[in-house]
């Protein structure tokens, strides 16, 4: 049994040596009554394994112990290259019908555990498995190695055959060249051994064993005599050989049927596909020089009435398609991996269906007829054990001596010649003077006509050496001594033989030697001297390969082998580099392997570098999305997704995401598609133009989703739509008299509300069980409406994107209760995302609002959202119900045809109360979209009248508040909390009139009397109409409106925003509220006027008088100030003018007017009055008025 082998072992196995085999007819037939096309394919099998250990000797003699030593069967006339595109196009299929079971999923360094680095990367993507076995041995005979040339010739005939040495001088004949290979660099001197194949049931053992002695006789000692095909038949059906006869008899052993049955289903399936594929490809091209189909694969060279058999059956593939193959550029988008590509959807999916129809996907007819064809069906234990034991007997008596002969006579001959001092010293001379000497070089040279499937365009000929020449046997020497597994001498013949090549610029043969030195420097057991000189001579073999030579299939190959032995030396780190190498544009299927198996690699490092994984990954899926492998270029963009989704690379989730659509949509799996392109939509760095492109393609992919689904795209709502952005925690909801501009500021309105609220219980506006209420109501922070009245949901929608959206039957998402308590059960946004589009009936005498049971909702039908542009939307409810209604959230449709419902989500305040709350973020429950319906209630509507937008400091301002009841039932209470006091003073109705400064021209004193008491001068109740009937509560009835002076002071110098708080409430009890709040904010500016300084000092001239003395500054730069009235206010104290002639018009003027940026200075006398009163509650204050007016 063959144990398992390392990739050093699998790659000596894959240029083990080559033997032909020559078969007659009538040998043919013998393996075709076994279901076996050929003779060839009959002894692969027993090729694959030599059994025991085979010992061939080194070129000093030393045995080599080869434990796993194989040899590889070809028909003759099968010896050339295949079609290069051809096998691509296999290799295509075979990595289009291989999926994997299970995948790792690697978010980052953590899972790259024990379990991922213990699966092999062989088991984890077994496509790229075929991929390396198609392109290892779909090989044939090329000038520049010796590898797929035959080391010996099996000449096989039966026991029938009535002209035995004829038919075998027919087969091969070295000195007839069309009896051999012809090619000017292929040797027909090879070792020739001859098999004599006897069925018992078709010839006597009498005369199989006449013609073999006559075969020893005449051919020499290479002979071989073997029997098969010795199972014991019925007697009816000893001589049949059709394949129909329904005895069980018949059957082939299990463990016999086994050698044959997985070889022979997938040649068949190789086969048939590149004849099919290779003939496609030659008809589209056009090009003669491709018309020999796939070479000399399936051509035929017989003489004399003997014609050599395929090894498959003659029954091809009826299907010759063409086909745009992997190795030629594709003919999708060749957009870099992360730029979006605007490739149209229609056309893709079109170019689908063509490759669908081109390339028949691989499927397990063919191993199912393998299974059900009985392989060696006439075969026994016996002949297994005799065609093992030819095997093993041609190899080791026949074959390796050969080899040994052979390399022993070269070395002697040639490699040592080469190496002497005159060889050193010749090659020297071709070097410095090679115009005039390479005399040996010139002859070994030829230029032969370039023919083949493989030939660049525009190249007619090729330069060969002949198989005489010494190069060509210095390279067969070193070729031998590899597949002896004497790596070490091979090294040394590739090394010397390599200097020649480059001298007479032989660019192939020079890049198939460095391709080898590298090889056997990898494969010695031996410690590497330099890793830089192993990539070295692989980057010169694969650039040759690709630059001087157009042979991307040879550096394919030569990837291929360099990529496993760094693998079996774990040289993980060197591993990308010589892949990526291999990524050009030529074939996207090849890249798109060799970029998978770099990101694997990148994880097997000492530390892995999860974020090259993915970009490597990312880079993979491109190519095999260009490929048309859209299932694997899926499952790459999915593990690529799984890193990127917890970062914030924008640019790479949406490249990301959107290729996930893609190919989800061509793969038909269109919901996963809409999923992937609506997590792509709101992406807002694309450029418009692919921002267009993204949006038609969603829209297109939606409408065939929705029809194939059979849904309605204007009613089922699609989740996770990103267009537009609607930002939850900004969504307000508001009655009808409120300002659009209260939402900023939260805290600082919630503070108010708790201190007014506070005032109002203290002062006994709120008292009883009105307080328990009001302060639930406060709690709960609803908003409180009325039967009727309108409440109006503020929601911003902002589009991210650089091209216009449109969205159209926009209206709210409500759910009615009947409880008034406060909605409290968690909210699944998940779930609610699949709410359906809400239908109700268009009221009478409105265009936008539609009545539903118990409550209207406003719909607008379209609105256009400009590029960037955000914007405030406003939607009304009208309840006509008690209760509660819960907004929760928004439905609206796409530009037309995708329905989305938006659930709103509003996080409470963030719980602090106990230790859990404190160790991690919590959130409250959040009331403000759960909206309070009770009866009737007042409804207070503000309007300020006369409010300017600048004032002086010091300054006041006279406006009037317009008090309107909207509602439907007496206001009362009207009380208010401001934010600057000290700018506001409220009046009485009956003041409406006063002048804001006492007039007069004359001066004088009066009496004031003021109120003292200490109180808090932010809240103030609102005087309010009396009502009729006698008590002295103010009421404004419904529908009424009252008008209340309102003074504005500039106090402080700066821009202000007046936050206004009123509360007020019904004169009727209502059982489910205590007063309603309302807030209003008004913007002023007040500007600098007047800089004042005083100072005060005792009189020298009487007792109980003081001197002030006060100076004045224009603090503007274009206004001047003038004087006209002082005024001092004191219960004892009065003042008159020392410095001002108050008779003078000429001093006063000039005293008490400032221009602007001056400063004017006066002094004035403070004296007692004569009467001394006690200070009394409410105290008594003499005013003083100083009147400066010019006479």
């Amino acid at each position: 049994m063959e144990g398992v082998l390392t990739p050093r072992d699998e790659l000596a196995r894959s240029l083990s040596p080559l033997v032909a085999v020559a078969a007659s007819q009538d040998a043919e037939e013998l393996c075709q009554s076994n279901h076996i096309p050929s003779f060839a394919d009959f002894m692969k099998p027993f090729g694959d394994h030599i059994e025991g250990r085979v010992s061939p000797r080194d070129w000093q003699g030393i045995p080599i112990a080869i434990d796993n030593f194989n040899v590889r069967f070809r028909p003759l006339e099968k010896l050339g290259e295949p079609n290069h595109l051809a096998v691509m196009s296999v290799v295509d299929d075979y990595v289009r019908s291989r999926h994997p079971q299970h995948y790792h999923e690697i978010k980052s360094q953590a899972d790259v555990n024990d379990t991922y680095l213990d699966t092999s990367l062989d088991k984890s993507m077994p496509w790229y498995v075929d991929f390396r076995r198609m392109m290892l041995s779909l090989r044939g005979m090329t000038e520049h190695e010796t590898f797929d040339h035959p080391v010996a010739i099996m000449i096989v005939i039966s026991s029938t055959n009535p002209d035995p040495m004829g038919t075998i001088n027919q087969l091969y004949n070295p000195n007839i060249p069309s009896f051999t290979v012809d090619r000017p660099y292929v040797d027909p001197n090879i070792l020739r051994y001859y098999v004599l194949l006897h069925d018992p049931h078709r010839a006597s053992e009498t005369q199989a064993q006449e013609t073999y002695q006559k075969m020893r006789k005449t051919l020499g000692l290479h002979c071989h005599l073997l029997r098969i095909n010795s199972k014991a038949r019925p007697p009816e059906t000893a001589h049949l050989l059709d394949d129909d006869v329904p005895s069980a008899e018949l059957d082939a052993e299990p463990a016999i049927r086994a050698l044959w049955q997985q070889q022979l289903a997938e040649s068949y399936t190789i086969e048939s596909r590149m004849q099919s594929y290779a003939v496609g490809a030659t008809r589209t091209s056009g090009n003669p020089t491709t018309a020999s189909g796939i070479s000399n694969h399936s051509s035929s060279s017989g003489g004399g009435g003997h014609t050599r058999s395929s090894s498959v059956s003659s029954t091809t593939s009826s299907h010759s398609t063409s086909v745009a193959t992997p190795l030629s550029t594709t003919t999708t988008s060749t957009t870099a991996p992360l730029a979006l590509g605007n490739t149209s959807l229609e056309s893709e999916q079109k170019q689908q269906e063509e490759l669908q129809q081109k390339h028949e996907p691989i499927v397990d007819e063919t191993e199912s007829a393998a299974i059900t064809t009985q392989y060696g069906r006439y075969m026994t234990e016996e002949d297994v054990t005799a065609c093992r034991g030819m095997t093993r007997e041609f190899v080791i008596q026949s074959m390796i001596p050969f080899m040994e002969r052979n390399i022993q006579h070269w070395n002697e001959q040639v490699a040592s010649a080469r190496r002497g001092l005159t060889g050193r010293l010749f090659g020297a001379s071709r070097r410095l003077f090679g115009s005039t000497t390479r005399t040996q070089s010139t002859h070994s040279l030829q230029t032969i006509p370039a023919t083949g499937p493989n030939v660049p365009a525009g190249v007619n000929q090729v330069t060969i050496y002949p198989y005489s020449a010494p190069e060509a046997q210095m390279r067969k020497l070193a070729d031998y001594a590899f597949m002896i597994r004497d790596f070490k001498f091979a090294h040394t013949i590739y090394d010397t033989v390599r200097r020649d090549y480059a001298t007479d610029k032989a660019y192939k043969y020079h890049a198939g030697t460095q391709e080898m030195i590298g090889i056997c420097l990898l494969m010695m057991n031996q410690p590497l001297r330099s890793k830089t000189d192993v990539d070295r001579n692989f980057e010169l073999a694969v650039q040759q390969y690709l630059g001087r030579c157009r042979s991307p299939f040879q550096a394919t190959r030569t990837t291929i082998m360099y990529y496993e032995l760094l693998k079996a030396h774990r040289m993980w780190k060197e591993v990308p580099t010589a892949l990526v190498r291999m990524t050009g544009e030529d074939s996207d299927l090849r890249s798109a392997l060799f970029l998978e198996q770099a990101a694997h690699c990148f994880l097997r490092t000492p530390k892995p570098m999860v974020r090259k994984y993915a970009f490597h990954v990312v880079m993979a899926a491109h190519r095999y999305g260009k490929a048309l492998q859209r299932e694997h270029a899926l499952r790459c963009y999915q593990l690529a997704s799984l890193i990127f989704e917890d970062h914030t690379w924008s640019i790479a989730q949406s490249h990301i995401q959107f290729a996930l659509g893609r190919q989800s949509f061509h793969l038909g799996q269109l919901e996963e598609a809409v999923s992937y392109f609506a997590n792509v939509l709101a992406d807002s760095k694309q450029t418009p133009q692919q921002q267009a492109a993204h949006v038609r393609e969603f829209m297109f992919i939606y409408r065939q989703y929705t029809n194939m689904s059979g849904i309605d795209p204007l009613e089922e709502s699609l989740p996770n739509l990103g267009l537009p952005v609607i930002n939850d925690q900004q969504v307000s909801v508001s009655l009808s008299n409120a300002q659009i501009n209260n939402t900023d500021n939260q805290e600082e309105w919630a503070s108010m509300e708790r201190e007014l609220l506070e005032q109002n219980i203290a002062k006994g506006f709120i008292f009883g069980s009105k307080k328990t209420l009001a302060l639930q109501q406060q709690h709960d922070n609803r908003v409180v409406c009325a039967i009727g009245e309108p409440t109006v949901v503020h929601i911003e929608v902002s589009n991210p994107l650089q091209i216009a959206i449109q969205l159209n039957n926009i209206i709210l998402g409500c759910e009615y209760r009947e409880s008034m308590k406060p909605f409290k059960e968690k909210r699944d946004a998940e779930a609610e995302a699949y709410d359906t589009m809400v239908h109700g009936t268009l009221t009478e005498g409105s265009d936008d609002m539609y009545s539903f049971d118990q409550y209207e909702l406003q719909q607008l039908n379209e609105i256009t959202l400009d590029p960037k542009e955000k914007r405030l939307i406003n939607l009304a409810i009208i309840p006509r119900k008690e209760g509660s209604i819960l907004v929760k959230g928004v439905h609206y449709t796409l530009n037309g045809l995708v329905h989305r419902f938006h659930p709103i989500i509003k996080k409470g305040k963030r719980l602090n109360d106990t230790p859990e709350h404190k160790r991690s973020v919590v959130y409250g429950l959040d009331h403000t979209l759960d909206i309070l319906v009770t009866s009737p209630m007042p409804l207070l509507d503000l309007q300020f009248h006369n409010v300017p937008e600048t004032i002086l400091s010091g300054e006041v301002v006279q406006t009037v508040l317009e008090i309107n009841n909207k509602g439907n039932k007496g206001l009362t209470s009207l009380r208010l909390k401001s934010s600057h006091p000290s700018f506001i003073c409220i009046g009485n109705p009956e003041e409406m009139d006063k002048q804001i400064y006492a007039g007069g021209n004359d001066t004088k004193q009066e009496q004031f009397t003021l109120d003292n008491k200490l109180y808090d001068p932010s809240v103030v109740s609102v005087p309010l109409p009396k009502k009729e009937g006698g008590n002295d509560i103010g009421v404004v009835n419904s529908g009424q409106t009252t008008l209340v002076p309102l003074w504005i002071r500039g106090d402080r110098i700066g821009k202000h925003s007046f936050k206004f708080l009123f509360s007020y409430q019904s004169e009727e009890d209502d059982a489910a509220i205590a007063h309603r709040t309302m807030r209003y904010t008004l913007n002023v500016q007040v500007l600098p006027s007047l800089k004042i300084n005083a100072f005060t000092r005792p009189s020298a001239a009487t007792i109980n008088e003081y001197i002030l003395g006060i100076e004045i500054e224009n603090l503007q730069t274009v206004a001047g100030f003038q004087l006209t009235q002082l005024n001092a206010a004191s219960p004892t104290w009065s003042i008159v003018p020392l410095s001002i002639q108050m008779e003078s018009k000429q001093d006063i003027e000039a005293k008490t007017s400032v221009p602007p940026r001056q400063t004017t200075f006066a002094y004035y006398k403070i004296s007692k009055l004569l009467e001394e009163k006690e200070l009394t509650k409410p105290i008594e204050l003499n005013i003083t008025k100083l009147v400066f007016v010019s006479h």
